[in-house]
């Protein structure tokens, strides 16, 4: 009798053990691999104010994200939200160039990593620049929105527009205004 309670005692422990691990192998799979650089110190007695800030994050597909600022500071209302200074940000897409993004400021979102770029913001990708106001990041849809005093330019071409989206993934690009009545603004030279 003796000998059966022992074998069902452990068979039962290393079923509960199985599933310990098994529950958290499967909890970090859906998490976004997310590092906050160890040079990362809070300075002073207040304890919103973070300097030299670096998130990296990859997702299953091996695309990474990445961003650097000066400065931060966690936005009093929203605790997960954070609010970046002379940000630099860098998107390496898998089987696509990097883009990188510069801005003075930024909003980052620790949760789902999307990211409001604003204040001279410079998008450069290979030969291709863009300047704007803002530039909304959405990490989840891997989708970019360039807003607000668009100016695209590479060595020979030049483009004013309201709004450019781009899809990361598929790399299709939709170029529009917002006043219908205005029009796209544009000087191609082949």
């Amino acid at each position: 009798m003796k000998k059966t309670l022992l074998i069902q005692l452990g068979i039962l422990t290393l079923i509960i053990i199985i599933a310990f691990f098994t529950y958290n192998y499967l909890n970090k799979e859906k998490k976004a691999v997310e590092k906050i650089d160890k040079k990362t110190k809070i300075k002073g007695n207040k304890s919103n104010k973070i300097e030299d800030l670096k998130y990296k994050s990859s997702d299953k597909n091996g695309n990474i994200y990445e961003i650097l600022s000066k400065s931060g500071t966690i936005d009093d209302k929203n605790q997960n939200l954070l609010i970046l200074e002379n940000v630099n940000a860098k998107i390496i897409i898998k089987k696509f160039d990097t883009i990188y993004i510069y801005a003075d400021y930024a909003k980052y979102n620790k949760i789902n990593l999307n990211t409001h770029f604003y204040k001279n913001v410079n998008l450069k990708y290979i030969d291709h620049n863009i300047e704007s106001d803002d530039i909304f990041l959405d990490y989840i849809k891997k989708e970019v929105k360039i807003a607000n005093n668009v100016n695209y330019f590479d060595k020979n071409n030049r483009l004013n527009a309201d709004i450019i989206e781009l899809d990361l993934i598929t790399k299709i690009s939709k170029i529009y205004m917002i006043d219908e009545g205005k029009k796209i603004k544009a000087l191609i030279k082949n």
